[in-house]
């Protein structure tokens, strides 16, 4: 079956593979060593669908803030987008030229925690299949992984193709970015994205944006923008700066241990992040969806910028799948990154993991104390 008729029909497998035999919890040298070398190009594109967490999310069950209309506003701009593309997008002008009209691109520009990907898997999931939905960082590893040309043969018969968290890192990543754009926009596809960045400034601190405002300026303007103002809905429920409160101590881990489901993995955080660089991105969602519980025995400071980008798509994957988390440490969640890391380039990318990793510690530390 050719690929791009495969791109709504299945999420990533199971990987029931993965789970060792003979022992209560995974071991993470044995589950770093069975991932496969190569990932499969059709299941990787397969499983191109909204993750668990976001999966059933629906307009109706975002709640925008009084405070800040532009939510709304995004949210009746975004049905009308799902409705158009359920009338047939094209109507008699495609019936006309026998094909789909031109795609066009809609971005949904706004800081983190304002439901950004929440209104995207929503309008994933109000709109005609087939659609494909992924990471901006997933879009990059198949165009490495299936040339720019097999890319777009991928996601050519989509109707709609979602990409989160969409970010320049270097010229090379811009460049990808706009093949794939005008492939899918010259093959009718509507393409939406989040961003933290507007247009404009993608790749601002990254790289010499002068060398490239044509590029820019291209795919800047093949997007609608809708700005949606707000702020961390996040800091509704848990602390703005949690410090070490949403950690466990030594003897409260050891009981998640013992209690911990059988596909839950415990590492201690040095040996866990080195094990992140021996695989290959692309294959850390493999890795999450053979994960029911995490548990990170000392978590340290990290002051490599390539272990801090690796450990921040690790958690960005974690976050999707809602994998319950757990850890102790002996700093404050603040102080994981240092400090020139969150006010670089990757500021933002940073301050989402700290966001993220507050959400899913709190819902961990939130569980009933029985379990």
């Amino acid at each position: 079956m050719p690929l791009s008729a495969r791109c709504h029909e299945a999420s990533f497998a199971r990987h029931s593979h993965l789970v060792p035999s003979g022992d209560r919890l995974l071991d993470l040298d044995s589950l770093i060593a069975s991932l496969p070398a190569r990932p499969d190009p059709a299941e990787v594109v397969a499983g191109f669908v909204p993750p668990p967490r976001f999966a059933a999310k629906r307009f109706d069950d975002y709640r925008p803030d009084a405070r800040h209309p532009s939510q709304s506003a995004a949210v009746e701009r975004l049905r009308r987008i799902a409705a158009e593309l359920r009338n047939g997008g094209g109507g008699w002008l495609r019936k006309m030229l026998g094909g789909r009209p031109a795609g066009s691109g809609v971005y949904l520009d706004g800081g983190f925690g304002v439901g950004k990907t929440h209104l995207l898997a929503a309008l994933w999931n109000e709109s005609p299949r087939p659609s494909a939905y992924l990471s901006f960082d997933e879009l990059v590893y198949t165009i490495g992984l299936l040339g720019v040309e097999g890319t777009r043969a991928a996601f050519s018969a989509c109707r709609l193709v979602a990409v989160d968290e969409w970010e320049l890192d270097d010229p090379g990543n811009l460049k990808m970015a706009l093949a794939f754009l005008r492939g899918a926009l010259a093959d009718g596809i509507r393409v939406a994205t989040t961003s933290n960045t507007i247009p404009n400034e993608l790749g601002a601190g990254r790289f010499d944006q002068k060398n490239f405002r044509s590029e820019i300026e291209e795919l800047a303007t093949a997007f609608e923008v809708l700005e949606i103002e707000g702020e961390d809905y996040r800091h509704r429920r848990f602390e703005a700066d949690p410090g070490r409160t949403r950690f466990l101590d030594a003897a409260a881990l050891a009981h998640a241990e013992a209690a911990a489901p059988p596909r839950g993995l415990a590492a201690d955080f040095p040996a866990l992040l080195a094990a992140l660089g021996e695989v290959h991105p692309i294959r850390f969602v493999t890795l999450v969806e053979s994960l029911d519980e995490l548990l990170v025995r000392g978590l340290a400071p990290i002051t490599s910028l390539f272990d801090g980008l690796r450990w921040v798509h690790f958690v960005d994957k974690l976050y999707d799948r809602a994998v319950p988390l757990a850890m102790t440490s002996t700093i404050a969640l603040g102080e994981i990154f240092p400090r020139d890391f969150l006010t670089g380039a990757y500021g933002k990318k940073f301050s989402r993991c700290l966001s993220r990793m507050e959400e899913m510690l709190g819902e961990r530390s939130a569980r009933p104390a029985a379990r």
